[in-house]
């Protein structure tokens, strides 16, 4: 009985092998890659170098900044008694945004100016005295360091009244209040924010290494989160340092915004242009091949290519720049490349 087992068993076995046979036994009509056909050239498909001009850009993301921005606050307390503007309106440098009540003050500054008056008549009055000799200097000294103390005294009252008074320090849009006439406001009470975004400045950073390729006056591109339309800006300040965590070297470009369009605070896409080259060597990046210590290309010569150790620069979406290594009227392979080697036979 076990010997029929053992028999149905190696039956079962080849006739599983035979079912398995012609998908495992290879095509007669595959070919194989050119680069394994013995004695034969490889079909290859090559370009010419010729100078072109490319420009050097560094990409980096940024953020958008009102060309001047403040947040506006009391500088001293009391209680809003006037409200003059409506938020996200126009003002203009010097208008009159928030009055604080100051009556106190006004009472005082009057009380001080009628002191004054007493003040300034009996200084003018030793001062006749002294001439004539009928007072001591010490007796005008104090009539004189009395007037100039109470004059002193309205200055003081003058500055306090007008640290009641908010006014814009600059042209901008005014943004939302957060307090109404009748509010207490102290130095903390945050009033609103004030921008100026007749034109807007791009905060970026770029890696250290192009700190001393860009400079004041490059050309940046960048466009905003949302919107694709590409604006252009020009760098005009650089920190002059190097941020110690990022490595990074912060610099800002100013860009016209007429319409108010481009708002403060968002996401900018930046493109630098770093530096312009009129005569680069361009090619495709498949031309490129990877070895051990750089990158080579492939020339041809003849009816065979010859390898070429290359070093590169500006890479694009779909070409590389190659800085040394190749001349204008080069031939270089760009299809077919990984079935080659040093003197290969090649057909275009």
């Amino acid at each position: 009985m076990k010997k029929k087992n053992i028999i149905y068993i190696v039956l079962g076995v080849v006739v599983l092998a035979l079912l398995a046979w012609p998908k495992l036994k290879p095509k007669q009509g595959a070919q194989a890659p050119a680069a394994a056909k013995k004695g034969g050239p490889t079909k290859v498909k090559t370009i010419t170098v010729i100078p072109q001009a490319s420009e050097r850009t560094i990409e980096t993301t940024g953020n958008i900044l009102a060309d001047e921005e403040v947040v506006l606050y009391p500088e001293t307390q009391g209680r809003v008694i006037k409200i003059n503007f409506t938020e996200g309106a126009q003002v203009k440098k010097g208008d009159l945004l928030i009055k604080i009540n100051d009556s106190d003050l006004q009472a005082q500054l009057k009380k001080a100016a009628a002191t004054r008056k007493l003040k300034e008549d009996t200084e003018k009055r030793n001062k006749s005295l002294l001439e004539k000799g009928a007072i001591s200097n010490e007796v005008y000294d104090i009539a004189s360091t009395e007037l100039s103390s109470i004059n002193a005294d309205i200055d003081l009252l003058k500055e306090q009244i007008r640290k009641t008074e908010i006014r814009a320090p600059f042209n901008g849009v005014i943004g939302l209040r957060n307090i109404s006439e009748g509010s207490y406001v102290t130095p903390a009470t945050r009033i609103a924010a004030l921008q100026n975004i007749n034109q807007i400045k791009v905060e970026f950073a770029v890696p250290e290494k192009y700190a001393a390729i860009l400079k004041t006056g490059n050309t940046v591109l960048f466009t905003t989160e949302g919107n694709e339309k590409q604006h252009q800006a020009k760098i005009y300040g650089i920190e002059p340092k190097v941020d110690d965590v990022t490595r990074n070297v912060i610099m800002r470009a100013i860009c016209a915004n007429p319409n108010q369009q481009i708002l403060p605070g968002s996401f900018a896409k930046v493109s630098v242009v770093a530096s312009t080259n009129a005569n680069a060597f361009m090619i495709p990046t498949q031309a490129i091949v990877p070895i051990l210590k750089g990158q080579k290309v492939y020339v041809a010569q003849g009816d065979s290519v010859i390898e070429r150790k290359v070093k590169t620069g500006v890479r694009k979406e779909n070409t590389i720049e190659i800085t040394e290594g190749l001349q204008a009227g080069d031939e270089i392979v760009v299809e077919g490349v990984m079935y080659l080697r040093q003197g290969a036979k090649i057909s275009k």
